[in-house]
C-alpha cells in the first residue's frame, strides 16, 4: 500500500510541475505576443511623426522646387505607408524614405533652399527619425522572428495553440531600401 501511495504521489507531482511548465510557457507566450505589439505601436508612432512633418518639408520645397510628380509620389508614398500593416510597413516605409532622399538631393542642389533655416531643421528632424524608424523596425522583425520561432517549436506550438495564439508575419526590408 505504501509503494503504491508513493507512486501514486510522484505521478499526480509529475503532472502537477508539467502543468505549471505548460502554464509558464504559455504565459510567457503570451508577454512575447505582447511586447511585440509594444514594438509596433513604437514603430507606428515614429512612422506617424515622420508622415506628419512631410507637409511641412514639402511646404517648404515648393516654394523652391517646381517637381510636382516627386511631391505627387511623395504623397502616394505616405499615404501607402499610413494604411500599411505591419507586413506592409517596411516596403512602404523605404518608398518613402526613397521619395524623401531624392527630394533632399534636389533640394541640396538648389543653393536658396539648401540655405532656408525652416529647410534644414525640417530635413534633421526628418533624418532622425529615419534612424530611430530604422532601429524600431529592426527591433520589431527580432522580435517578431522570435515569438515565430517559439510557436514553431513542439512545446511552443501546444502551448500557442492551446492558447490560442497565432504566428505574426514578420516583415522584411526590401533589398537597398536603407542607406
Amino acid at each position: 500500500m505504501g509503494l503504491i501511495l508513493l507512486l501514486a504521489i510522484l505521478v499526480f507531482l509529475g503532472v502537477v510541475l508539467l502543468l505549471l511548465a505548460f502554464l509558464g510557457l504559455r504565459n510567457n507566450l503570451v508577454r512575447e505576443r505582447n511586447e511585440l505589439g509594444k514594438a509596433w505601436a513604437n514603430l507606428d508612432q515614429l512612422l506617424k511623426r515622420r508622415r506628419d512633418e512631410l507637409p511641412r518639408l514639402i511646404g517648404t520645397c515648393r516654394s523652391y522646387l517646381s517637381e510636382q510628380g516627386l511631391f505627387d509620389s511623395i504623397a502616394a508614398a505616405r499615404a501607402a505607408e499610413q494604411k500599411a500593416t505591419p507586413p506592409e510597413q517596411p516596403r512602404a516605409a523605404a518608398a518613402l524614405t526613397q521619395g524623401l532622399n531624392r527630394l533632399f538631393a534636389m533640394a541640396d542642389r538648389n543653393r536658396e533652399l539648401s540655405l532656408d533655416t525652416s529647410y534644414r531643421q525640417l530635413k534633421k528632424q526628418i533624418l532622425i527619425l529615419e534612424e530611430r524608424i530604422v532601429a524600431e523596425q529592426e527591433r520589431f522583425r527580432a522580435q517578431a522572428n522570435a515569438y515565430n520561432a517559439r510557436l514553431r517549436g513542439f512545446t511552443g506550438g501546444l502551448a500557442g495553440r492551446a492558447a490560442g495564439l497565432r504566428q505574426q508575419p514578420a516583415p522584411t526590408i526590401p533589398p537597398n531600401s536603407q542607406n
